[in-house]
């Protein structure tokens, strides 16, 4: 499988070990990663409110990319999974937003066909046949630990367009949760713990759309509550500002309440690459603010 690698922006800047992992599992799993000369997504809030046509055209500056290379995109990240998909819903769908764009891209010699689609890594890593190569050939088996799943907001809301994501790429007006994480954690023998609220956002747009950042963090904090009642090891998440949210507002978190029991949080990426075999220092895991100490007993095996 050949497809082009769309890291955003956060990944590279903020969290450069996730990209090694996605590199890293990409090898191990016969995964082809192309690079191109993508911008910023944009974001699926921010842009998008100040100027809505701005937003667009860069998202399918980004489309015709991979057009031109005949190639699917894969992201690491929810948001710019949200956006991509969006601006290929948009554009395939309103005529007259479609002619606007054409006429700003075509300025610079791009022309959007919307032949491609868009991917999570998570959603590729969840088929059958990444599920049996990952089961058959992990140096590391997750065994052992309880881990929660946090996909975030702009991962399968709203369901209208995001649907393709859900079991069997169905519609389900009840919303329900994703599995993809699941059914990858399971493969690499990990137990899957439920937690209540678990569709909860994670709070980190509230503070970002609107700097409320005392109510942002009154959402974290509730997540974080819920998941350690439901006692997990470790969680998982499909998006880099998901899991900045949840790294740091534990160590806000416990500044508050020192009885406060902090958890690792890391990228589905990193579990899946360090199940595959790649070594902690070159994930650079050691940069995460909460210890991962969980993971030393795996490692030393």
């Amino acid at each position: 499988m050949k497809m082009a690698l769309f890291t955003g922006c956060i990944i590279p800047i903020r969290y450069p070990g996730m990209e090694v992992a996605t590199r890293y599992l990409a090898r191990k799993l016969n995964i082809d990663l192309v690079d191109l000369k993508f911008s910023c997504c944009p974001s699926p809030s921010g842009l998008k409110e100040v100027h809505f046509d701005a937003w667009l055209a860069l998202a399918a500056r980004n489309l015709c990319l991979t057009e031109e290379k005949g190639l699917d995109v894969m992201t690491l990240c929810a948001g710019c999974t949200n956006t991509l998909r969006e601006t290929t819903h948009i554009l395939t769908g309103d005529e007259k937003k479609r002619l606007f764009v054409h006429d700003i891209l075509g300025r610079h010699g791009k022309n959007f066909r919307g032949s491609m689609e868009i991917f999570h890594l998570a959603d590729i890593l969840a088929r059958d046949e990444y599920l049996d190569r990952m089961e058959s050939s992990h140096a590391r088996p997750l065994r052992g630990l309880k881990i929660g799943t946090h996909y975030g907001c702009h991962y399968f809301r709203p369901a209208s367009l995001m649907a393709s994501m859900m079991q069997n790429g169905e519609f389900d007006p009840h919303f329900p949760l994703p599995e993809t994480m699941e059914l990858i954690l399971e493969a690499l023998g990990a137990e899957i713990v439920t937690y209540n609220r678990q569709d909860l956002c994670c709070g980190a747009a509230l503070n970002i759309n609107t700097g409320m950042a005392d109510e942002s963090f009154a959402i974290t904090r509730e997540k974080i509550v819920w998941m350690n009642d439901a006692g997990i090891d470790a969680l998982a998440v499909a998006c880099p500002t998901c899991f900045n949210q949840f790294d740091s507002g534990q160590v806000l978190l416990r500044r508050i309440d020192k009885s406060v029991r902090c958890f690792p949080v890391f990228h589905i990426a990193e579990l899946v690459a360090y199940a595959l075999g790649c070594e902690p220092q070159a994930l650079n895991l050691r940069a995460h603010k909460i210890p991962i100490s969980i993971l030393d007993a795996l490692t030393n095996a």
